[in-house]
């Protein structure tokens, strides 16, 4: 069984109404989409400082950042009256090794070059996997992307999705087809369906999400002489002509960054990773990016004065696709 397969153990239940993942959890349980082990590194004395997109206001969030980067029942499914969990737990199990593999990352950006443990590299790289996917972003999408591909589907004369998924009579899926033949396209109607479609979406995905973060993208831990908030997207993607650029800051002034070259990719089973200091104008177009990425809340050790003018830079170089409305 390959690390893909070992993680990932979760695909059935996280997608499904039945099966072990019913329990009686308080329904609009707090749920982090960035966990506190990582919200921590950014906190100092005082707490944690955050930032309202929407108001351009700081706030300070003193002692533990349990209120940051969350809203009720994000991952959570409600199903009979019962809540499915299963994705906040596995989300949960990449956590709690994620103390040994920051302290791992740390220690490595003291070295050029350090070849991690398998277990350390994998277990980071399924951690971005979920911080990617489990992102406000990519929740927002969620309907969007699986509408797209079931009607891709329909294109090709599959239907897979309507009848395993979406779980529609076979009378309703010949029904459908001819629709779809005739120029119609299959859209989302429905009450509360959000939940449901963000789970297919992530199970479907985050598999290869990890696969492209784990064998795909060359990673380096570079030290910031500018310090760097944290964004609620929390993984930064920035694409260019050549290249696409993740950005993922593990605290003030570390900042992890993975490239993929556009095109053809070639495969590596290697766990090394590299390291380096910024030269200050390039930490500051990295950390004026994530200020851009932002959605609703910045976080940071510190207030940072100029964020304002620091996301309208990061607006300058990188067109990032919004969510019109992030409070829903």
């Amino acid at each position: 069984m390959d690390e893909s397969e070992k993680q990932f153990s979760f695909t059935r239940a996280a997608s499904s109404t039945g099966g072990r993942a019913k329990t009686q959890i308080p329904i609009s349980q707090n749920q982090h989409f960035v966990s506190q082990v990582l919200l921590r590194r950014f906190a100092g004395n005082g707490g944690l400082q955050v930032f309202d997109i929407k108001t351009a206001k700081w706030r300070r969030r003193p002692q533990s950042p349990k209120r940051v980067f969350c809203h009720k029942g994000y991952t959570q499914l409600l199903v009979n009256g019962q809540v499915d969990n299963t994705l906040e737990d596995e989300f949960g199990k990449v956590e709690t090794q994620l103390p040994v593999t920051l302290a791992a990352l740390d220690k490595a950006a003291q070295k050029p070059t350090t070849v991690l443990p398998l277990e350390v590299y994998s277990n980071f790289f399924w951690y971005c996997a979920f911080l990617w996917r489990i992102s406000p972003f990519a929740k927002a999408k969620a309907p969007a992307d699986f509408v797209i591909r079931m009607n891709k589907e329909l294109e090709i004369g599959r239907s897979d999705l309507l009848r395993q998924v979406v779980g529609v009579s076979e009378n309703d899926v010949r029904a459908i087809q001819k629709a779809h033949a005739g120029g119609k396209k299959v859209i989302i109607d429905s009450m509360d369906f959000l939940q449901l479609v963000y789970r297919i979406q992530f199970v479907q995905r985050c598999k290869e999400d990890f696969i492209v973060f784990r064998f795909f993208t060359k990673w380096a831990i570079h030290h910031s002489p500018v310090e760097l908030p944290i964004s609620d997207m929390a993984i930064v993607q920035l694409g260019f002509k050549s290249e696409t650029v993740y950005l993922l800051p593990i605290s003030p002034h570390l900042l992890l960054v993975g490239t993929i070259p556009n095109g053809t990719q070639s495969k590596s089973e290697e766990t090394i990773i590299k390291s380096s200091t910024l030269a200050q104008d390039d930490a500051q177009i990295m950390a004026d990016a994530i200020c851009s990425s932002a959605l609703a809340t910045l976080a940071s050790k510190n207030i940072i004065h100029d964020v304002s003018a620091m996301r309208r830079r990061g607006e300058q170089r990188v067109t990032y696709t919004k969510v019109v409305n992030p409070e829903s």
